[in-house]
């Protein structure tokens, strides 16, 4: 794995990883014809989590999803979200 230096900045960080995959010769709607999805589901890994996009990305540009998307993990490389829906709040009910 190479070290890059990848920007903090979140609208820096959507153009460097779209200039890193032209690069390298590949882009969104090929990585979601190879997966065989939406041409938009690579794309909603910039503005969302989702970790099935976000480790194929950072796979194509010889990174781990947390060296790209660093707020979305914690420091042993686990996702720092829930996983599942949120829970309906209950209304009313006293503790």
């Amino acid at each position: 794995m190479t070290h890059m230096l990848v920007p903090l900045e979140e609208s820096a960080r959507r153009e460097w990883i779209k200039f890193q995959l032209r690069v390298r010769g590949t882009s969104f709607s090929a990585i979601a014809r190879e997966l065989g999805v939406s041409r938009h589901a690579p794309r909603q890994a910039l503005d969302k989590p989702y970790p099935k996009m976000e480790r194929v990305i950072a796979e194509k540009l010889g990174l781990k999803p947390q060296q790209l998307w660093p707020e979305r993990y914690d420091e042993t490389g686990q996702p720092n979200r829930t996983k599942g829906r949120p829970k309906p709040s209950r209304h009313g009910e006293k503790d």
